[in-house]
């Protein structure tokens, strides 16, 4: 079974008006992590990495400015969200001759702690999954899938409603805890204070 990576790096963040795309990682945060080696790495490289690890081809959904070489599509509509991107790949050419049996699994740039087993894990698995109900990505699912809920209307639901609407389930919870104890994969970085080790438990 064929397996694509797609990492949403568009757009930009009001609450981090300097880039969080081009903060680099401090070590103490990566270790915190269970990430030692993004230590000193640029947010959106260590997200690429990490998704790179996991599967073996990825797709960049904007144009950052990546240290690794990356194939990247640049937002036709930067203002209209995640969801509009992904909707604009699945019309366009890049796509087209995969099988809806191919497994994707969309990462946002800005979450790079993610360990690469457990999203490759998800990108094995069958059907539509999620890591939690209430947050919807890390999210794995199918072309076909995807396809068909951009079929009725042209869009994809919002990334929020994109779990709900393709009937996602929950990873088994012992196989989340095994896999990511830390509690990596839903460690995003919004905000400059973000990028500071999580206090000790």
């Amino acid at each position: 079974m064929s397996a694509i990576g797609i990492l949403l790096a568009g757009g930009a963040s009001a609450r981090f008006p300097s880039g969080k795309l081009d903060a680099v990682i401090p070590a103490a945060l990566a270790d915190r992590r269970g990430r030692p080696e993004l230590a000193g790495a640029r947010v959106v490289d260590a997200a690429h990495a990490t998704l790179l690890a996991a599967v073996p081809e990825v797709l960049v959904l904007g144009e950052p400015n990546l240290s690794a070489p990356a194939v990247c599509i640049p937002d036709r509509r930067p203002l209209a969200g995640p969801a509009a991107s992904l909707a604009d790949l699945l019309a366009g050419e890049r796509l087209r001759d995969r099988d809806d049996s191919t497994r994707v699994i969309i990462l946002a740039a800005d979450a790079p702690f993610a360990p690469p087993p457990l999203l490759g894990l998800m990108a094995a698995s069958s059907g539509n999954v999620i890591l939690r109900a209430d947050e919807p990505l890390p999210f794995a699912t199918s072309l076909g899938a995807l396809r068909a809920a951009v079929a009725g209307n042209g869009e994809l639901p919002r990334l929020r409603d994109l779990a709900s609407a393709l009937a996602a389930v929950t990873l088994d919870a012992r196989i989340l805890s095994r896999l990511d104890p830390l509690g990596a994969a839903l460690a995003d970085i919004d905000t400059p204070e973000d990028l500071e080790a999580p206090a000790s438990r």
